[in-house]
């Protein structure tokens, strides 16, 4: 495809979702202005039993609100973004049942009737499969810039103090008159800065004037307008830590600090509420995960006296998997507050035990060394700050929590009474329970053996052959394809205590070990059934984790143009490639001996007139004269034999010597002497 056809694209793409957007939002608008006015609206899915809630706000970072309501938006949940209108276009162009073909450009009527059904899908009510959508976007666009929320918050609150900042560090002229003046709005910046109590309180402010001259008397505001405005706006923070931990440490000691917020007992309680919130909002949704699965095990049964119609097993199935996505979201929610509640432990036990050696140094001292205590009075003051940040995280996540429950609550379940008592036999725990290894061991070497019959590519993994074993990622989130194949978009977690099947190096959890033993029989065809599934159905993309066909919220948010293969998820194949032609060949002069600079070719020049003086001489050596060419001739020599006309022998006299007159007898008269006794043979 050409670049201009890639550009005409990006621009339809683009004018479709602006329109969807626009669209949209203007139908959510209308309707809640006629909820508020009591009106009737129409256009529902299925029949209300209920009335709809209204939307909350979604969270913004403002301070202001840590210590009132939590945090509130101003911007309502009824105004769509355009990565929700993206992720609808993708869904209804995927989907085989709106006949759009996505190989071939759209034309006008494609493009009017696509902006039709996204509009509708995004505004119609009481769907569970439009509220799943909407609460995942929603939630993996905001969860994750948590950070990003909070590192907005503060660079709010500086910006907050950018005026007052600006008059402190312009003033360039030393007059007495002026200096009351710049003082006091010294004490305002350092109240504003530090977000301790309200600037407007007279109680804040004698406070914050009183410690602000115990470190920074008005005395040396001649030094400060002659530093730079980067030095000054150093120590203007500096003295704001300062002043604060000052202002902390006096209401530890219980001599001031009564417009200091408790942060402690704040902090302890709204971790306490939203913990208990949220451990209902868990246990609800359990029960409703078992009782939906129970009336479809029952209404599925061949002896079962009550069914339902197809369209309601659909909205069944739908509101299993919103049920499973928001339990997900809770479990999230459950284990942030929980290193919450930790950070803020350690915070208490670092801030008491600043205050303690605060007051073992300055007790029943008049004046202490500011080498000693500055440092803590800074650590008090950064330990506060981290406690307000704990603060806004936690009131942004009940931000989060009362989002997604307005989904939850966003549509019903009619279903008769009489299912729900007849099913509750059927009711079992939504995941099973985890056996022993040695259990575990013992099912996978049934499963394995049977798995090697059907298809020996498939490997069956347990905790006996790997690490880890029940800490693997596992495809597809974790639930059984064979049952979301099978059932029709079934989610059913899968048994880890079966084993899982390893395929072209991922891993498959399945609920039963016959499923396991059919997906060893066409693995492919199952993993191509999943996503024909997800197509159809676009609630299952986030739930089963299906990123590596279809982009994912953080992909379409980031994105700079929202392209075809984008927006499909059918990403372009990149390679490096090239070829030659002999249309404009270059001819290439390069002379490998060309010198540019001038000293260079002096000192050939020398040294070629040098070589002109030189004589050149030989020698031979021993090692050069055995490099010529030279050839020999060996005879080897002959074996010759000689005969003797006699044959004799000859023999050698025996040498025998006798030595006499060894012993003396002392008369002299016998001498020594040797006897020669040879015998001639």
């Amino acid at each position: 495809m050409s670049a201009s056809a890639n550009t005409g694209s990006e621009d339809i793409i683009r004018h479709i979702i602006r329109d969807i957007v626009t669209h949209a939002t203007t139908a959510l608008k209308n309707r809640r202005a006629a909820l508020a006015e009591g009106g009737d609206v129409s256009g529902t899915d299925a029949p209300q039993s209920h009335p709809r809630p209204q939307p909350p706000m979604t969270p913004v970072p403002q301070v202001k609100h840590l210590f009132a309501s939590g945090i509130k938006s101003h911007i309502p949940i009824h105004s769509v973004s355009d990565t929700l209108a993206a992720f609808f276009v993708r869904a209804v162009v995927l989907d085989p049942a709106n006949n759009f073909h996505i190989e071939k450009e759209l034309s006008k009527d494609d493009v009017e009737r696509l902006i039709n059904l996204c509009v509708d899908r995004i505004t119609c009510i009481n769907n569970p499969l439009t509220e799943t959508i909407k609460m995942q976007v929603y939630f993996d666009s905001i969860f994750p810039a948590q950070a990003d929320y909070l590192h907005r918050e503060k660079m709010t609150r500086i910006a907050n103090c950018l005026t007052i900042s600006r008059e402190i560090t312009e003033v360039k002229t030393k007059n007495i008159s002026i200096y009351e003046g710049l003082y006091r709005k010294i004490v305002s910046y350092v109240i504003l800065r530090s977000h301790v109590g309200n600037a407007t309180d007279i109680r804040v402010i004698r406070e914050a004037t009183a410690a602000l001259e115990s470190v920074f008397p008005q005395s040396e505001l001649s030094a400060f307008i002659s530093l730079s405005r980067s030095e000054k706006e150093a120590q203007l923070n500096g003295l704001t830590q300062l002043v604060t931990g000052i202002r902390l440490f006096n209401k530890q000691l219980g001599k001031g600090g009564d417009s200091v917020d408790d942060l402690i007992t704040l902090c302890a309680t709204e971790l306490q509420e939203i913990s208990k919130e949220l451990g209902m909002h868990m246990e609800n949704t359990e029960k409703t995960i078992q009782n939906y699965m129970a009336v479809l095990d029952y209404v599925t049964q061949s002896n079962s006296t009550e069914k339902l119609s197809g369209d309601s097993i659909s909205r069944l199935k739908t509101g299993i998997v919103f049920q499973r996505q928001y339990l997900m979201y809770l479990d999230a929610l459950h284990d942030q507050l929980g290193r919450t509640k930790e950070a803020l432990a350690q915070i208490g036990e670092r801030f008491d035990e600043t205050v303690r050696d605060l007051k073992s140094t300055c007790k029943s001292k008049t004046a202490v060394p500011v080498d000693q205590v500055y440092p803590m009075f800074i650590a008090l003051a950064n330990l506060w700050a981290n406690w307000m940040d704990e603060l806004f995280l936690v009131a942004f996540r009940r931000g989060i929590l009362d989002n997604i429950e307005f989904h939850a609550k966003s549509f019903d379940m009619p279903l008769p009474d009489a299912i729900f008592s007849h099913s509750e036999p059927l009711r079992k725990d939504i995941e099973p329970e985890i056996l022993p290894e040695k259990d575990v061991i013992l099912k996978a070497s049934e499963l394995m053996a049977s798995i090697a019959v059907v298809n020996k590519s498939i490997e069956v993994v347990h905790p006996g052959n790997t690490t880890q074993y029940f800490r693997l990622p596992v495809e597809y989130g974790g639930y059984c394809a064979y049952n979301l194949i099978r059932r029709d978009g079934l989610v059913i977690p899968g048994d880890k205590n079966i084993g899982l099947l390893r395929y072209r190096d991922r891993l498959f959890s399945f609920a039963s070990a016959e499923g396991a033993r059919e997906f060893a029989k066409f693995p492919d065809r199952y993993m191509e059934g999943v996503l024909e599934m997800a197509k159809r159905s676009g609630n299952l993309v986030q739930l089963l984790h299906l990123y590596n066909y279809f982009p994912t919220v953080d992909a379409l948010e980031n994105a700079k143009s929202f392209t075809r293969q984008r927006l499909m998820g059918q990403m372009a194949m990149v390679s490096e490639a090239g070829c030659q032609v002999d249309t404009h060949i270059v001819d290439a002069h390069i002379d490998p001996k060309y010198q540019w600079n001038e000293w260079e070719l002096r000192r050939q020049a020398l040294m070629l007139v040098n070589l002109k003086n030189k004589l050149t001489h030989s020698a031979q050596t021993d090692i050069s004269h055995y490099r010529r060419e030279s050839e020999t001739q060996h005879y080897a020599p002959k074996s010759q034999y000689t005969q003797s006309s006699t044959e004799s022998s000859t023999s050698v006299p025996r040498k025998v010597n006798f030595m006499a007159g060894l012993r003396n007898d002392g008369t002299g008269e016998n001498k020594f002497k040797v006897l020669d006794l040879t015998v001639e043979l």
